[in-house]
């Protein structure tokens, strides 16, 4: 899979944690590391250079310090000039399908990013902007990468959060609806193994079975089938 990571850095040359990320995104194969800062210092962004780079690979990062609640200058500047319409929408759609996905250095502990915290949003909330431009351009927006904390890290701490980075970022076939898939046929597949359990046991004391809600004798199919129609588990098992 060929990855594409655009770095919006001012000063990357004071950077601590997205220097050593970038560096070890150039190490890895199959990876281009565009540095927006260094390739435009003036902003002049090269739209049909940029445009080409998009079509040339599959997943785009967008690798940035969480500058008040959003991202340096330059990648706005990136997005303005290079999503345009018979491009990235409006009678062209040539990202579709590609993927999208957010790493980022935020200042602050993961603690002050929540309801009643000190910034009262999560990062999630706070990038909305980004996820629904990936959404407009019918790609597929994938979930990001933080790493709190960034100012106070130390050595240690930033090489363990770029090894974590690392692998969220270039994971291979991310697919949440699989995952989830999966995760429900587990979660039905206990159940019935408890129904079942339940039944041998109110049939050896000969009383009335527990009802579960579902079958206690099923086969593969009906579990599949059955936590299809469902999709999550019922809160009263929670």
């Amino acid at each position: 899979m060929k990855t594409l990571v655009l770095v919006a850095h001012p000063t990357m040359i004071a950077s601590r944690v997205n220097k050593v990320w970038s560096e070890a995104f150039a190490a890895q194969p199959n990876v281009t590391v565009r540095d927006l800062t260094a390739l435009y210092p003036e902003m002049d962004i090269d739209v049909l250079d940029e445009q080409k780079a998009l079509l040339e690979h599959h997943r785009i990062i967008f690798q940035f310090p969480f500058y008040w609640y959003s991202s340096p200058a330059i990648l706005k500047q990136w997005q303005d000039l290079v999503l345009l319409p018979g491009f990235a929408y409006a009678g062209a759609h040539k990202l579709e399908g590609k993927e999208f996905m957010v790493v980022t250095s935020v200042g602050s502990p993961e603690s002050d990013y929540r309801a009643g915290g000190h910034n009262n949003f999560s990062i999630d909330e706070l990038l909305r902007p980004f996820q629904q431009t990936v959404n407009y351009c019918r790609g597929k927006y994938l979930s990001p990468y933080y790493f709190f904390r960034a100012i106070a890290a130390d050595d240690d701490e930033i090489a363990d959060g770029t090894r974590a980075m690392l692998a969220h970022a270039l994971k291979g076939d991310i697919d949440p609806e699989r995952d989830h898939e999966n995760f429900t046929i587990d979660t039905m597949r206990k159940m019935f193994a408890r129904a079942t359990e339940a039944a041998e046991w109110a049939h050896a004391m000969r009383i009335s079975p527990w009802k579960t809600g579902c079958p206690a004798h099923s086969s593969e199919r009906h579990i599949r089938s059955w936590s299809r129609g469902l999709r999550t588990p019922s809160l009263m098992r929670l």
